[in-house]
């Protein structure tokens, strides 16, 4: 099928393929690739109508993936041109067929075609003469303290699926099956994400979290495969995660945080009766990954947690006779911890991820019998979740380590990984169902922006909230420079995280760091506007970086077998606060704008350490707690000065001279506010269009004149079913 390389037209909007984009006068709106491969195949043929299959077989003509995914690329064409799916003006869906353009194409003169160079942004992705990242003095490597924290896809032969040896791991004579034997269907497509699937031991029914309602409820339903009826699980009151079977399909075990605290819990999967609290867990240690599993003697329930006053989380078992719970497992010092645990179908086995840091992750599986711990990947990449195959001889998993988030398999024996021909491009939480070929896995994205919010305090003039970057590939954690008129942000554009800066109206852009494969991040600029600090994980650890704004080769400043990170300049450009670690337990430590010797700053924990204008106060938050604290810079308590921004988005605030500014979640969908620290008095900046994603963050400058703040929309996840064809 001939599509279109050219601009041209499509009702008011004028479409550039080759930069993924459509113009409106002024208006530019970027789209991923997939997206813009949609929308030239509906254009290669007009008045056409376009079958599902159609569409699936020619923008994914190597890669089985559900209706979801050709449902999300044309909600978002609709979007990105102001559409109505109940009257169509660009895209119309035909009911039971499939979908066809409707908006007038017109092909452009190739003498008003427009110059392309001066339409796109500016990217520059060239980076700097090729030499290693070497220290500037070796001699300055701190002394080792307590430790914390792809090649070629696999693709199908042929013609022929080797379905069980891909992704469920059944053995037979007759192992490869055509693509005609199995179907995927789209399980859930409910609003908000539906996420961390759970087959029930029959088969028949998937437990999955529905989080709805803006990301402020997340409940645990049940469906029944084949039909669009689903119950809830006994309520609780708060907020539930990981949902696991008993072997008999009669309870459903979860853990769950609410106003009450932390639990695990156990309740009829019928959801007849209220649940029943059995453990009372000290932390949340990554729950919304997959947290918990039953034995299948149904005897005990494993789950990560935390050893006392132990900074990293073990693998724990919970003997539900005599309710005794003991740690199984026992990472090093100064890891993160483990992870994921999954009890193996045939109960001889536990799997579960060690991490040396948050983002860096590799399988270990443990022997029931001995309690003897293998270890089967070594990637130093990120495994968000996994699950065994049936036959309990090789593991699944969703890794970032082919790029994007994809389903790998792994055999105990061969140690070899597979790409799996199903959940290639943003899939996580595989779970594998006892009938052949069953496998459910959630798949979606979202677009994630810098918005620019333009607003004058106290006017009754609506606020303006502007894109300036818009992608896929998760845009986030803007720092302006002093000036306000360019911005540093992480970003996945070039396949893994790096850090890239672009002008304030996002029209010119350019890669800034290179590091290929380790989680570069957290930029933030300095004071002089000369510099920019960053955390990366080239070797499995954390550790503070900082490069020239105007580009070069990266220097690194901390070193050692501990986790650094979030790193922030003083007032004046003279030290570098960061997050970490290296002291047994998540501090504040500073070093030398120039490197130098670490030195603890705080007790206890704290995360993006910010110093007053005037350099007398150092201000924080903290990891897993809800609000502000601060101390004197010269020594002395710490006292809490706010309880916003809650728990999990510890980067929505900056200090300033006139205040601090912070996102106040206690209302939907937010606001920024700015907080007096010695009065408390508030008052509010801005009311918030939606609620934005946690973690990362704000930024402004020259009173809030010049305001970034990170935006996710359409964001969703939902479940797709993969089942031998009947």
């Amino acid at each position: 099928m001939q599509k279109r390389r050219t601009a041209f037209s499509v009702g008011d909007w004028t479409v550039y393929p080759e930069l993924n984009s459509l113009r409106r006068d002024d208006e530019e709106r970027r789209v991923e690739p997939k997206v813009m491969m949609v929308l030239l195949t509906l254009a290669s043929r007009t008045d056409h109508v376009f079958s599902k299959e159609e569409l699936i077989a020619e923008v994914w003509p190597d890669t089985f993936v559900g209706d979801d995914a050709l449902t999300r690329c044309i909600s978002i064409l609709r979007r990105v041109t102001d559409d109505d799916a109940h009257a169509p003006r660009f895209i119309q869906t035909v009911p039971k067929v499939g979908y066809r353009l409707v908006a007038a194409i017109l092909d452009l003169p190739s003498a008003d075609q427009p110059a392309l160079e001066t339409q796109k942004p500016t990217i520059e992705a060239h980076p700097p003469e090729a030499s290693p990242i070497v220290p500037e003095q070796l001699a300055a490597v701190e002394k080792r303290r307590q430790f914390f924290i792809p090649g070629l896809v696999a693709i199908l032969v042929a013609a022929v699926l080797a379905v069980a040896a891909l992704y469920v791991g059944r053995r037979r004579s007759d192992a490869s099956r055509s693509a005609g034997e199995f179907r995927t269907t789209q399980f859930t497509s409910y609003d908000g994400e539906q996420t961390q699937p759970a087959f029930s031991p029959d088969g028949d029914r998937i437990a999955f979290v529905w989080i709805s309602d803006g990301g402020t409820a997340r409940r645990i339903y049940i469906k029944r495969i084949g039909e669009e009826s689903m119950t809830a699980l006994a309520p609780d009151g708060g907020e539930q995660f990981s949902p696991a079977w008993s072997p008999d399909g009669r309870r459903i075990a979860y853990l769950a945080r609410s106003s009450d605290g932390l639990g695990l819990y156990v309740a009829a999967s019928t959801s007849d009766g209220a649940a029943q609290k059995i453990f009372i867990p000290q932390e949340p240690s990554h729950w919304d990954q997959g947290a918990l599993s039953w034995s299948p003697d149904g005897k005990s329930l494993i789950f990560p947690d935390h050893n006392g006053s132990q900074p990293n989380s073990s693998i724990f078992q919970l003997d539900l006779a005599t309710r005794n719970v003991r740690s199984i497992t026992s990472p090093p010092s100064g890891w993160e911890g483990d992870l994921n645990p999954a009890y193996s179908p045939d109960g001889t086995k536990i799997a579960f991820t060690r991490a040396s840091e948050t983002a860096v992750r590799d399988i270990y599986w443990m022997a029931v019998a001995d309690g003897r711990v293998h270890q089967l990947t070594s990637d130093r990449m990120n495994i968000d979740s996994l699950t065994w195959s049936s036959d309990s001889g090789s593991i699944l998993f969703s890794s970032n380590r082919g790029g994007k988030y994809g389903l790998w398999r792994m055999g105990l024996k061969s140690q070899q990984a597979e790409r799996l021909s199903v959940g290639s491009e943003d899939a996580f939480e595989p779970a594998v169902g006892p009938r052949p070929e069953q496998l459910a896995y959630a798949q979606g994205l979202a677009t994630w922006s810098i918005l620019r919010i333009g607003v004058r305090e106290g006017k009754a003039t609506p606020a303006v909230f502007e894109r300036v970057l818009s992608s896929t590939q998760q845009d986030s954690a803007p720092s302006l420079s002093p000036d306000g008129r360019s911005f540093a942000v992480q970003s996945l554009r070039s396949g893994s995280q790096e850090i890239w800066i672009s002008t304030i109206d996002g029209k010119a852009l350019r890669q800034l760091t290179f590091l290929g494969g380790s989680l570069t991040g957290s930029p933030s600029w300095s004071h002089r506007g000369d510099r920019i600090l960053f955390d990366s994980r080239p070797d499995g650890h954390s550790h503070i970086f900082v490069v020239p704004a105007s580009g070069g080769q990266p220097t690194q400043l901390s070193f050692g077998n501990a986790n650094d990170i979030v790193p922030r300049w003083s007032h004046d450009d003279q030290w570098i606060y960061f997050r970490s670690n290296r002291g047994g337990r998540w501090q504040l430590w500073k070093i030398p704008g120039a490197g130098g010797e670490p030195q603890p700053v705080t007790t206890g924990d704290g995360i993006e350490p910010q110093e007053s204008s005037d350099g007398r106060w150092l201000y924080y938050t903290r990891g897993d707690e809800d609000g502000i604290w601060r101390i004197p810079v010269a020594g002395g308590a710490e006292v809490q000065v706010s309880k916003q921004p809650t728990s999990g988005y510890w980067g929505y605030w900056q200090v300033t001279p006139q205040g601090i500014f912070y996102l106040d979640r206690s209302r939907t969908p937010g606001a920024i506010r700015i907080l007096n620290p010695d009065t408390g008095a508030t008052r509010l900046f801005v009311e918030l269009q939606q609620t934005p994603p946690p973690y990362a963050g704000i930024s402004l400058v020259d009173e809030g004149r010049v305001f970034l703040l990170t935006d996710e929309n359409d964001a969703g996840r939902h479940i797709t079913l993969v089942e031998a064809q009947q």
